[in-house]
């Protein structure tokens, strides 16, 4: 293979990545959307999309291992990109299936409203924050989760520029220093697991017998968009390696060395 039929399989290789990205991208978009209006259909449409989501991923993965095969390279930023292509797929595919598992879990939380079970008894449980003094309810929860999520496509935007202009600054950054979806999360999943939370779980359960399971769906969702963050610290980590090779050991954060990734 001759060095420009490579390069353009390589640049054609670069495309379908950053389609991945908006492909994922705006699926994280229309199931935040759907959780902030309860929309069922757009839920569903998350759901559907993730196969091609899925089929994308696979068609990357056969191009990368296809150019491994027929070119050889034996070292250098060909090789070093090659290689990182799989592991960024796989990084975006999964931040994928988050959005569709939140889909689901929408759906699951559809009948938990009790609009189609006229027989149970749903009223706004609510309590103070002992740290803060202000008051959690779902609603608010709700609204932190939107903030979450907000933070969550944000990096995974800042991710993908970073990718697309191979600037290793921005990808340092988002790897070692950005860690508001963290800290969105952290805050979401205190609300969370304060509202059922010694006293206050027997009256919430009272009130609303099905408040627990949809606290599970928020939690589950919660860790789904938490996750986002820690698959884009990868691709940006697999960024750092294509441009720098392996001089870019030499910034790992200590408390990163010999982690492994998270499915």
């Amino acid at each position: 293979m001759s060095r420009s039929i490579l390069d353009n399989e390589l640049q054609e290789l670069d495309a379908h990545i950053l389609r991945l990205g908006t492909m994922v991208d705006e699926g994280l978009k229309r199931v935040l959307e759907a959780l902030a209006a309860g929309d069922v259909a757009k839920a569903g449409m998350v759901i559907e999309n993730d196969a091609l989501v899925d089929s994308l991923r696979t068609a990357i993965e056969e191009r990368a291992i296809r150019l491994l095969t027929l070119q050889q390279p034996l070292g250098g930023r060909d090789l070093r990109y090659l290689a990182s292509v799989l592991s960024i797929a796989g990084d975006l595919e999964r931040t994928g299936d988050g959005a569709a598992g939140i889909a689901q879990n929408i759906l699951r939380m559809t009948p938990l409203r009790g609009d189609p079970m006229p027989h149970v008894k749903i009223e706004t449980a609510s309590m103070k924050d002992a740290s803060s003094g202000n008051t959690i309810t779902e609603a608010s929860i709700m609204k932190d989760m939107l903030v979450l999520g907000k933070e969550a496509r944000r990096v995974l935007q800042g991710t993908m520029n970073a990718f697309k202009d191979r600037d290793v600054k921005a990808a340092r950054y988002i790897w070692e220093e950005d860690d508001v979806v963290d800290v969105r999360y952290h805050m979401v999943r205190h609300d969370l697991m304060a509202m059922m939370a010694g006293a206050h779980a027997i009256p919430a359960l009272c009130n609303d017998s099905l408040i627990l399971q949809r606290i599970t769906y928020l939690l589950w969702m919660a860790h789904k968009l938490e996750r986002v963050g820690d698959h884009c610290a990868n691709v940006c980590e697999r960024l750092l390696f294509i441009v720098e090779g392996d001089s870019y050991v030499q910034h790992l954060p200590q408390q990163n060395k010999g982690i492994q990734p998270q499915a």
